[in-house]
């Protein structure tokens, strides 16, 4: 669009005056709005100049202060850049879709986006996510992270707020915990906690390894909770939150657990509820199963830029032992293309202080593609019967995805 001097400007009266014939052009972002069975176009809202979306997502936010009435929200945040010597603001969007009557010609045009609340703030909204029980939304904002509340009249009143580093690019909260990770471009991930009484977010563990940061989210397992982090150098970290650890001095830093080369720069983490598979339910079932064995019921998918989409699941220390055998006897007997080591291609540089290896589902599934004496023969070669190796590659396989 073309980009025209405000008329109203009280501080510079004389642009009124201003005659350009040729205007410079600036990008405009919009929100469109469409419809599930057609994909189609039903509904848009046009933002500002410079405006640009940097962070959008579905919310289940306290629309009423007086019943507590919850809805779920579009929440959007976007920054104005207009060149580095402008300090950079932002705006935070909250829209509701609401029912319409459609026109006759068009029927799928049933749904609107409807404007509930619009707060300007200083510095660029960066990242997005919903914290606590009471239907609040945390916002990073410039070097600040804050904690907002939507009022009947549509404004976002904070209520509590923490200084970050440079730029949140990550921002996830362990959903009803209160619990969240702060991922900064070029300072690395931080651990914070967020109380409601009184309102206050409090520093818990932060990651001494300056990492730049793509994205992040949380991975419990159990009574152990780690962190996933996506570098720029398109490698996974799993860092673990253990104050009881002496390594960790007392928990003010996370501890490096494990280091994987994904190939291509990580674009998302997601944390996915977790079903059983069909080896695991038959197993808890039966009374074979250990009582002392968990099941994860937790993991993570990863996105990249070049379109792949990939899994990481939590392992038994039975399944691991299993798998790491595997996987070690297929990196010697298989041949690679051009010769290349897969293992060597996964791993990552590192100060030797990395505990155990991620297992590589890739190498591990050419197991299945072999023909019946081949795969008896190398299973007894680890010692493992072929049903318990089925069931492991079924778990880390995507066969956990049941819900979608």
């Amino acid at each position: 669009m073309s980009l025209k001097l405000p008329e109203d400007d009280e501080l510079h009266p004389e642009w009124r005056n201003e005659v350009i014939s040729f205007l410079p052009e600036v990008h405009r972002s919009s929100l469109k709005l469409a419809s599930s069975r057609t994909w189609s176009i039903i509904d848009s809202y046009t933002l500002g100049p410079a405006e640009h979306v940097t962070a959008i997502k579905n919310m289940s936010l306290e629309v009423s202060e007086n019943t507590h009435e919850r809805k779920d929200m579009i929440v959007v945040g976007t920054a104005f850049a207009r060149g580095e010597d402008i300090s950079s603001r932002g705006c935070i969007y909250v829209f509701e879709v609401i029912k319409v009557v459609p026109n006759p010609e068009n029927p799928e045009a049933n749904r609107k986006l409807k404007l509930i609340g619009k707060e300007s703030v200083k510095g660029a909204v960066t990242a997005l996510s919903e914290i606590g029980g009471q239907g609040f939304l945390i916002v990073a904002q410039g070097q600040k992270c804050m904690v907002r509340g939507l009022k009947e009249d549509g404004s976002l009143l904070p209520v509590a707020f923490m200084d970050v580093q440079c730029y949140v690019s990550a921002l996830k909260e362990l959903k009803g915990t209160g619990m969240c990770i702060i991922g900064d471009a070029v300072k690395g991930i931080w651990f914070a906690g967020y109380s409601e009484e009184p309102y206050k977010l409090s520093l818990f563990a932060k990651d001494l390894d300056y990492r730049d940061v793509l994205a992040a989210d949380f991975l419990p397992d159990g009574n152990r909770l780690f962190v996933l982090v996506a570098d720029s150098d398109c490698n996974l970290h799993v860092l673990q939150y253990d104050p009881e650890d002496p390594k960790s001095s007392n928990g003010d830093k996370f501890l490096n657990r494990s280091k994987f080369h994904v190939g291509s720069c990580v674009s998302t983490l997601t944390l996915l509820p977790r079903t059983m598979v069909s080896s695991e339910l038959v197993m808890s079932s039966s009374e074979e199963m250990d009582p002392d064995t968990q099941i994860s019921r937790r993991q993570v998918l990863v996105t990249s830029l070049n379109g792949s989409i990939g899994l990481v699941t939590c392992l038994s220390e039975e399944s691991y032992r299993r798998l790491s055998a595997l996987q070690s006897h297929l990196a010697n007997v298989l041949e690679h293309p051009c010769g290349l080591n897969p293992r060597a291609f996964r791993a990552v540089e590192s100060d030797g202080t990395v505990g155990r290896g991620m297992l590589d589902g890739t190498l591990l599934m050419q197991w299945l593609d072999m023909s019946t004496p081949r795969r008896m023969e190398i299973a007894s070669r680890v010692g493992a019967n072929q049903w318990e190796i089925r069931a492991d590659l079924e778990a880390v396989g995507g066969g956990g995805l049941g819900f979608l």
